[in-house]
């Protein structure tokens, strides 16, 4: 999710360098390949791992630790420009269905495998094998499920229709390149060794506690858009999980870690003088929850309006972080030319209509909560128990929306339990994230049959919407098409836009070089201790 955790939690979904934020720089030159000047790094990551598999693991926290193993095909900027990287060129057939990539021919796995086009095909097949049971990877690839060695550094993804989101969808880290001799030797056991071309080297995974990786010393074909080349400065990084926030800041404050991620909106502003801070912007769905229009009361679309109209959400992001983030409006938040003006007004906190709408409907409130028919106005808000913000949303969901009338009750659950229910439609709502580059990540949650359709709800106009900007290449006309479709998204009140999803880090002040890729995804390549 790129969830925070689960899937795309998935996360569904985008990165790139940003250069001159303040405290964090970066050189043309990354410097000396002998580990003398860049130091160790220590990290307080703030989720388990699932899995360190890029064609399995389905979590946003993970991909910034699979950035810095795996490269991609293509490399995104900050602003989602698609930029060379492990291939060097592409040409897009004109009916839309076969993308064809020049690679680089100097690049070589971990394990001393030679990347070449045999390999890329290697990865699509163990993508699209069953046995693989990929979820984000292979949405990623959509229609484009099968890929062709033309040459020894030419390789052809064949599409059974036009697909225009996959270029920017193949800079994803999800979709990293993998030695295809790791692939055969390890099997299912894959993500215990995970084996990339990229900056750093896999050294150990211990569960719930570390992972950690070591500078790959041949590292040369470095993103050209990054202006860095290689091999990195740090001789070693430890991704130290510590998931208790506490915890986590006070490993930074005793310098036992120099950089820790998710920093609460408290601290950030109490400790921003004493260490240099920085968002990471990560694109997508924003934080939101889908509402489930397929169970009573929420298959009511008047109860899912009154939904959106009860929550005050500037009131929420005070109480949950401290007023750090921003409210959000569109379905689609961080994509450069999606998001939808005017939907601001369609939802504002407003109670009265909120209970207007109800009562129009049929809905009567004879005593503390609203009742229709003899049923009452009942919802269940899930949670993911291990993600500290989501049932902080639950609770501040829960708070509002019983003031006006709803009986809300909040269950925190563990993450495969919290999965079965949105797969099964058990919840009302459930507060997550999903990380995307390109808009045509609606289709995962809005069309039939879908893995993340947890709203529960299709529309054969919005399908056709979707469709038509999966097979449109032109920017113009793709923007106008996904508007109508986030319009009719919101019109129906099936999804809850909450606030801009950013991670927000703080690090010690001589650690400088620190960036991020396309998605949001932490980019260690220039980063250095001094």
């Amino acid at each position: 999710m790129r969830n925070r955790t689960g899937p795309a939690v998935i996360t569904a979904a985008t990165v790139a360098i940003v250069m001159g934020i303040t405290g964090c720089t970066t050189s043309g030159n990354v410097g000396p390949s002998d580990g003398s000047e860049g130091g160790e790094l220590n990290i307080g990551w703030a989720e388990p791992v699932d899995s360190l598999n890029p064609a399995v693991t389905g979590a946003r926290n993970v991909a910034p630790i699979v950035t810095n193993i795996f490269d991609t095909l293509v490399w995104l900027t900050p602003e989602l420009k698609v930029t060379p990287h492990l291939a060097t060129k592409w040409e897009i057939a004109p009916d839309g269905k076969t993308y064809t990539f020049t690679l680089r021919e100097d690049v070589k796995f971990h394990d001393g495998t030679p990347f070449n086009a045999d390999a890329v095909v290697a990865n699509i097949e163990y993508i699209t094998d069953k046995t693989t049971q990929s979820t984000i990877s292979i949405g990623l690839l959509g229609p484009c499920l099968e890929a062709e060695a033309v040459s020894e550094f030419t390789v052809a993804l064949t599409c059974s229709r036009p697909y225009a989101p996959l270029i920017n969808q193949l800079g994803e880290a999800y979709l990293g390149m993998q030695s295809p001799t790791a692939i055969d030797q390890y099997g299912k056991d894959l993500a215990l060794h995970p084996t990339g071309t990229g900056p750093f080297k896999f050294v150990s995974y211990t569960p719930n506690q570390s992972v950690v990786l070591e500078r790959n010393p041949d590292y040369k074909w470095a993103p050209a858009a990054t202006g860095l080349t290689g091999p990195a400065n740090l001789s070693k990084i430890t991704f130290n999980i510590v998931s208790d926030t506490q915890s986590r800041v006070a490993s930074l404050t005793s310098g036992q870690t120099q950089l820790i991620q998710q920093v609460p909106g408290v601290f950030l502003d109490s400790l921003k003088d004493e260490f240099t801070h920085m968002r990471v912007p990560i694109s997508g769905f924003g934080i939101f929850a889908p509402i489930n229009a397929s169970k009573f009361p929420t298959d009511d679309i008047a109860v899912r309006k009154a939904i959106l109209l009860s929550v005050d959400k500037e009131a929420m992001i005070q109480v949950t972080a401290q007023g750090a983030f921003t409210p959000a409006t569109s379905p689609l938040e961080g994509i450069p030319g999606y998001k939808v003006d005017g939907l601001e007004t369609m939802y504002p906190y407003d109670p009265a209509k909120a209970a207007e709408l109800l009562t129009e409907a049929g809905w009567a409130k004879t005593g503390k909560y609203w009742m229709k028919d003899g049923k009452e106005l009942a919802l269940t808000i899930t949670a993911i128990s291990t993600v500290p913000d989501y049932p902080l949303i639950a609770e501040a969901l829960q708070a509002q929306l019983a003031a006006n009338g709803m009986n809300v009750q909040v269950s925190e659950l563990a993450v495969p339990a919290w999965l079965d229910s949105n797969l099964n439609g058990a919840m009302s709502l459930t507060p997550l994230s999903y990380v995307a580059v390109d808009p045509g990540a609606l289709r995962l949650w809005f069309t039939p049959d879908q893995y993340y359709n947890w709203s529960h709800f299709t529309d054969p106009e919005l399908t056709q919407l979707i469709e038509q900007g999966e097979a449109t290449s032109d920017i113009a006309e793709r923007q106008k098409i996904y508007a109508q479709a986030q319009t009719l998204i919101m019109e129906q009140a099936v999804m809850m836009p909450l606030y801009l999803n950013e991670d927000l880090l703080l690090m010690a002040k001589n650690l400088t070089g620190v960036t991020y890729a396309g998605g949001g995804f932490e980019y260690f390549l220039g980063a250095s201790l001094s």
